[in-house]
């Protein structure tokens, strides 16, 4: 995908880049997954409502599923949710 941008009567198109395409595809924890978390304290505690899963999912267009756990400095990528829990733990958690 492409986005657009004019800039001093330019056209400039730039390519997403790969967390920009994981959130474009994010789709809801399922409800075991979102479990795992909450009781695997990998949740961030910012939300009015309680904490929440520090971890999202998204499916790409041939059905693959990529869980993320992100701050605004950092992010990290795993195929299961197990691992995504791990990397929040060893190391997106101190990069908050």
């Amino acid at each position: 995908m492409f986005f657009e941008a004019k800039t001093s009567s330019r056209l400039i198109t730039e390519k997403k880049s790969a967390f920009e395409k994981l959130k474009d595809n994010k789709i809801p924890l399922d409800p075991e997954e979102r479990k795992l978390c909450m009781d695997r304290k990998c949740v961030w505690n910012f939300h009015p409502s309680g904490p929440t899963p520090a971890v999202w999912k998204s499916k790409n267009k041939d059905g693959k599923v990529t869980y993320i756990t992100n701050t605004h400095r950092a992010y990290n990528t795993a195929t299961t949710v197990k691992g995504a829990i791990k990397r929040y733990h060893d190391f997106i958690k101190g990069t908050a």
